[in-house]
């Protein structure tokens, strides 16, 4: 049997408002698994996120005085980001389970370290 349509909004929740949409989640349906999934993958997502932001302002900085090198960066760490939080909303929403890379990896030590 597939995932329930209520399972698969709240984990669309979950992914599309990363951090805060996951706890949302997690308090809506604490029980579900498909949720507690999507929600852990979104806290993952949301850490590397943050963590490739932190690196792709250090490099822009360095690069500075380039210019086109940071905004080359910038424009293609957004573009990025953006396709895989639609993919991952589409996969949530389709009832599909998704492991993307370092992403997935990043959500089993979330999973592991806070013991979901």
């Amino acid at each position: 049997m597939g995932v329930s349509e209520g399972s698969r909004f709240w984990a669309a929740v979950a992914w599309a408002l990363l951090i805060v949409g996951a706890v949302i989640a997690l308090l809506v349906r604490p029980r579900d698994d498909y949720v507690r999934y999507w929600a852990i993958e979104s806290i993952g997502f949301t850490i590397v996120v943050i963590v490739a932001w932190v690196l792709v302002e250090i490099v822009s900085i360095i690069f500075a005085f380039t210019i086109v090198i940071p905004l080359a960066l910038k424009v293609l760490y957004w573009l990025g980001v953006l396709l895989v939080w639609i993919i991952g909303l589409f996969k949530a929403l389709a009832g599909d389970y998704w492991r993307p890379p370092i992403i997935h990896e990043t959500s089993e030590w979330v999973r592991r370290t806070l013991q979901l």
